[in-house]
């Protein structure tokens, strides 16, 4: 129960102000995270089936509704950042809404206001590297929870948002707002990718003008990146995670347009 009363006084403390992770309830793996998560993750699914069995209209106005709210939540979270900490200022390494699952901020108006290949290209990104990315935080949500608990306000943005990420995706394709079908030519592979390319452009813009930025990966030394980077010059670090990203995007669309091809092969020998 103390250890509640704590996090529910600290609830809007700044890392800078915090104790040691490992004194702090909810932090990265312990029981209250797992179960945290857990709850969570179930929600979603639950809700997810359910409203992926109404109507395109509400569907859509739902989506808008979680972009909106994340669009805020987002201008909110960087904000506090910038100012509950011992420095006010806005870190350019790390508090830029330039990572691969920001992207989500960008690509939501095309699959929600979007048409055609527009609406494509929304529901792409969030389908293909978005699912991904939010699945990985959502379980392993390490740059946030190393410092702070699941009951906090850093903690509750992280889950909010990776989850928005993970119910938007299985929105999509179980009401069938979405699919992986629709690649069926070698260019409809590369939809999917055109936000992250275009947000790449800004990350790199920064993580080559900014001392210690590496928004999107692209310098290989986040995380478990690190060696790679460290053994690899940076122009080919940004060609390997540029593929990377390209195929990370086809590959659930890459079924379907193989078969599209054999097809099509078959036919023509008659």
């Amino acid at each position: 129960m103390s250890d509640l009363r704590f996090l529910f006084a600290n609830f809007f403390t700044h890392k800078d102000f915090l104790p040691p992770a490992k004194e702090i309830a909810g932090t990265i793996f312990t029981p209250l995270h797992i179960i945290y998560a857990s709850v969570l993750l179930a929600t979603v699914i639950v809700l997810g089936l359910w409203v992926a069995k109404k109507s395109e209209r509400v569907i859509r106005w739902v989506l808008g509704v979680i972009w909106a709210v994340m669009v805020c939540f987002e201008v909110v979270i960087v904000t506090w950042e910038s100012v509950a900490g011992a420095t006010v200022a806005l870190e350019l390494t790390g508090n830029l809404s330039l990572y691969p699952c920001s992207i989500f901020l960008y690509a939501m108006p095309f699959a929600v206001f979007g048409k055609g290949w527009m609406r494509y290209m929304g529901c792409g990104y969030v389908c293909s590297l978005g699912l991904l990315g939010g699945a990985i935080n959502f379980v392993y949500p390490a740059n946030v929870l190393s410092r702070y608990s699941c009951l906090s306000f850093a903690g509750t943005h992280t889950f909010m948002f990776h989850a928005s990420i993970i119910f938007c995706a299985l929105l999509m394709l179980r009401s069938g707002y979405h699919s992986y079908t629709r690649a069926t030519r070698l260019w409809h592979l590369l939809i999917p990718a055109l936000p992250a390319l275009a947000v790449s452009v800004a990350a790199n813009i920064v993580n080559f003008t900014i001392t210690g930025a590496d928004y999107m990966f692209f310098k290989l030394e986040s995380f478990f990146f690190a060696p790679i980077g460290a053994a690899t010059p940076d122009w080919l670090s940004v060609i390997i995670v540029y593929l990377l990203y390209l195929l990370i995007h086809a590959l659930p669309y890459l079924p379907a347009y193989l078969s599209k091809v054999r097809t099509e092969k078959q036919a023509a020998k008659g």
